[in-house]
């Protein structure tokens, strides 16, 4: 058991974004880094100057799994190795913090979960956007009524590059604007309907247009791409007061309220029912929002959860939904047809 104090942590996996994770818990107060673990030696290089003497650097997870004063590990590895991992931490009783998505099916997803409920372990997947105050001021929005009645969103998430090889761009990139999405409504979709493109030849979709279907009528619209030369990270939300949208990339304006929306009225005759369109004209708003790092809120999270025994919003089981959503996305982009989720 971790002691009040503090948690021994191990981190698997140093490539790409690893070096931000390592950061994250370095510099955490209640974090004693004890693993950095990677089976690439050369990236052992990259952190040199973020880890302390009492860092070991391996190459074999099994030796932080191993070790009685590792209370948690974070995954950050290559998507198609985190069931494998995740399962092995949790079995040698280790509270997991894994990169997006937890895993590549939803069997696996659900074995993962039960495996760290029934041994009473802290199991969150980083999706790190529901840590960003833009998105969290986006569905204060929503649910303060501010926007009026939601009729859809769309996000956009595209750059060029980095292309992965164990998976493709919708595993990649919309997890993040699932999540973002299912957030911001409180809900799943019930159904999903996608087409892709694969320019660069290879056997992976390069980009991706995904349509969510949610009770109510609301429908979320996703653009992802990593073939794209105009780097985007953009969420709308419209609705029948007002849109508002957060652009990931501005740091001035982040969040930006259109006051102008659209509705309809009824009006009852006597002999039929007559429509009205309601139209509506206001101010451009830009409200003051506090851009914190995203990554260092969730990592304090998850040290938070594990210390105090707290619940956080990204566990095994919200993640479990964004899982099937992205397997029924997958269905649907060799079927060409409408998904159940």
């Amino acid at each position: 058991m971790p002691s009040k104090e503090s948690l021994g942590v191990g981190v698997v996996g140093a490539g790409h974004w690893g070096p931000n994770i390592i950061r994250n818990f370095v510099s955490h107060p209640k974090v004693r880094l004890r693993y950095v673990c990677d089976i690439d030696e050369g990236k052992f290089k990259r952190i040199s100057n973020l880890i302390t003497k009492d860092c070991r650097c391996v190459t074999d997870a099994a030796e932080v799994f191993g070790d009685a004063d590792i209370d948690a590990v974070a995954i950050s590895s290559p998507a198609s190795t985190h069931y494998s991992l995740v399962k092995q931490a949790l079995k040698a009783g280790k509270h997991v913090y894994c990169e997006k998505p937890l895993t590549l099916n939803t069997g696996e997803s659900e074995e993962l979960c039960e495996l760290a409920d029934g041994r009473n372990l802290k199991l969150m997947v980083a999706f790190t956007f529901l840590f960003n105050n833009g998105v969290r001021q986006l569905k204060k929005l929503k649910d303060s009524g501010t926007l009026g009645a939601v009729y859809y969103l769309t996000s956009i998430r595209t750059h060029m590059g980095l292309v992965r090889d164990d998976v493709d761009v919708v595993w990649d990139l919309a997890p993040h604007d699932v999540s973002i999405i299912n957030f911001i409504l409180g809900g799943v979709p019930e159904r999903v309907l996608a087409a892709g493109v694969k320019p660069l030849g290879g056997d992976n979709y390069d980009a991706a247009f995904i349509s969510l279907y949610y009770t109510g009528g609301i429908m979320g619209q996703i653009s992802v791409s990593w073939v794209d030369s105009n780097k985007e990270r953009l969420v709308r939300v419209i609705g029948s007061k007002a849109r508002a949208e957060f652009n990931d990339l501005d740091n001035l304006e982040p969040i930006r309220i259109f006051e102008k929306g659209i509705s309809v009225a009824r009006e009852s005759e006597s002999d039929f029912g007559k429509f009205r369109f309601l139209l509506r004209d206001g101010d451009i708003l830009s409200p003051k929002t506090d851009m914190s790092e995203p990554l260092g809120e969730m990592v304090d999270s998850f040290v938070s959860a594990i210390l105090e025994n707290k619940n956080v919003i990204s566990n095994g089981r919200y993640s479990l939904d964004i899982t099937k959503t992205l397997v029924s996305i997958q269905k649907s982009l060799s079927s060409g047809k409408i998904e159940d989720v």
